[in-house]
C-alpha cells in the first residue's frame, strides 16, 4: 500500500482552490474598500467635530482645511499660527477626497461661515461615500 497523493487529486484540488480564489479575492477587495472609506468617514467627522467645538470652547472663529494631504484645524487663540490640530489626509491611506480644499470657517456660535450645504466625496476603488455638512453644523455621514 502507498501513501500520498496522486498527480490527478493534486490538480483537482490546486482547480478547486484557484475557482474559489478568482470568486473571493474581488469580494475582499470591496470589503477592504468598504471599511477604509468608513475609516475615512470617521476622521473627516472627526476634524469637522473638533473645528466646531474649538470655535465654541474658545469663543474664536476656527478654519478647518481639508486637503487630500491633510485635515488641519488653525485659529482659536488670536495670533496663534500655529495648528492646534492636525492629521494625514486621506491620500496616505489610498482614498481620494473630492471636495476639499477651500478652508471651512466655524464661528463662535459652532455655525460654519459661508457654506450652505457643502458635500465631500471619499472614494477607493469603485466604492465613494459621501459626507454632507450644512451651516448649522449638521453632519450627514
Amino acid at each position: 500500500m502507498q501513501r500520498g497523493v496522486t498527480l490527478p487529486e493534486l490538480l483537482l484540488a490546486l482547480v478547486l482552490l484557484g475557482l474559489l480564489s478568482l470568486i473571493a479575492i474581488p469580494r475582499l477587495a470591496a470589503i477592504t474598500n468598504a471599511a477604509a472609506l468608513r475609516s475615512e468617514a470617521t476622521l473627516l467627522l472627526r476634524a469637522l467635530d473638533v473645528a466646531r467645538i474649538s470655535a465654541i470652547r474658545l469663543g474664536t472663529p476656527t478654519t478647518l482645511t481639508l486637503t487630500e494631504s491633510r485635515y488641519a484645524v488653525a485659529g482659536g487663540v488670536p495670533g496663534d499660527s500655529a495648528a492646534p490640530w492636525q492629521r494625514e489626509g486621506p491620500a496616505a491611506r489610498g482614498v481620494a477626497l473630492s471636495g476639499g480644499g477651500v478652508p471651512i470657517r466655524f464661528s463662535p456660535a459652532g455655525i460654519a461661515l459661508g457654506v450652505a450645504n457643502r458635500t465631500f466625496t471619499l472614494s477607493r476603488g469603485g466604492a465613494s461615500r459621501r459626507v454632507v455638512i450644512s451651516r448649522l453644523g449638521r453632519i450627514t455621514p
